[in-house]
């Protein structure tokens, strides 16, 4: 018979009979492994060790509802080491048949108590008092504590994410607002380049800083390439006849009004020299 179900068998007919059966105390199993790992003439100090570490894992509420050997196991494992024996793991599996995930857990739950912070004299000496609460309850109470952390650091996280998402709206309104807007013929412009000016950003390009000369360059372009496409149509008609006669040629405006005077010879100061390259350009024309 499976020995869970015998067990959860027991179980059930002893809270249903009322039967208070003691469990079995591990400390009966100590002398028999004692034996079988052959510790010599230690055998008796090494079984005392365990059996006063076994009391120990008692009173720390670690033998309720675990399986004796086990328990014994660990306790035989950790007197071996105390005596100086280099006891391994499977060798200690060998003899209380558990498996070693258990075995390993046995001693992780002991290395949770106060107990074995002490040393190996501090142990044989001093019996603290106080108890520890069951495994059971103290993983439990992790487990509560994580899931109160996480539940606390994801309201930390939205809060901080709203708080970052308000102040990335007011930066972009300050921006829209300190940005240099196009002022008087240039203003129509820029309304109508919007559109390329959103395609372009939707592209990742660079926007330009100051969007007067931005709106001047597009105006320039635009005026000249209609420039080319009436002397391309005037060409065409050589007869000086033309389909559309209401039609006038858009001269566009003057450099001078957008960018301002242009630098002349005079004021870069080099009038001289241009006289005297075309003073050699007229006396040798070959060249």
């Amino acid at each position: 018979v499976n020995v869970y179900v015998l067990g959860k068998t027991f179980l059930v007919l002893a809270r249903e009979l009322c039967i208070n059966a003691p469990a079995i105390d591990p400390c009966l199993y100590i002398p028999r492994f004692a034996h079988m790992l052959e510790f010599g003439d230690k055998n008796h100090e090494v079984s005392m060790t365990a059996l006063r570490l076994l009391q120990r894992m008692k009173r720390d509420w670690m033998h309720t509802g675990r399986r004796p050997s086990g328990l014994c196991g660990a306790a035989l494992l950790v007197a071996a080491r105390m005596h100086d024996f280099r006891r391994t793991v499977k060798e200690v599996i060998r003899v209380v048949k558990v498996c070693e995930s258990t075995l390993r857990k046995r001693l992780t739950e002991f290395q949770d108590t106060p107990t074995s912070q002490l040393t190996i004299d501090e142990f044989m000496k001093i019996d603290l008092e106080e108890e520890c609460d069951p495994p059971s309850f103290t993983a439990g109470q992790k487990k509560l504590k994580i899931q109160q952390l996480e539940k606390a650091l994801s309201k930390k996280l939205e809060d901080f994410e709203g708080e970052i998402s308000s102040y990335q709206d007011e930066i972009e309104s300050e921006l829209e607002n300190s940005r240099p807007k196009a002022k008087g013929v240039f203003a129509n412009f820029t309304k109508d380049d919007s559109i390329d000016d959103n395609a372009s950003s939707i592209l990742g390009e660079e926007e330009a800083e100051d969007e007067e000369l931005e709106a001047a360059a597009n105006h320039l372009n635009k005026d000249f390439y209609d420039e080319l496409n009436e002397k391309d149509r005037v060409k065409r008609n050589e007869d000086g006849e033309c389909r559309n006669g209401n039609e006038t040629l858009v001269r566009p405006p003057a450099l001078e009004s957008l960018l301002g005077p242009l630098p002349t010879a005079a004021s870069l100061g080099i009038t001289e020299s241009i006289k005297e390259c075309i003073s050699t350009k007229d006396q040798e024309p070959g060249e």
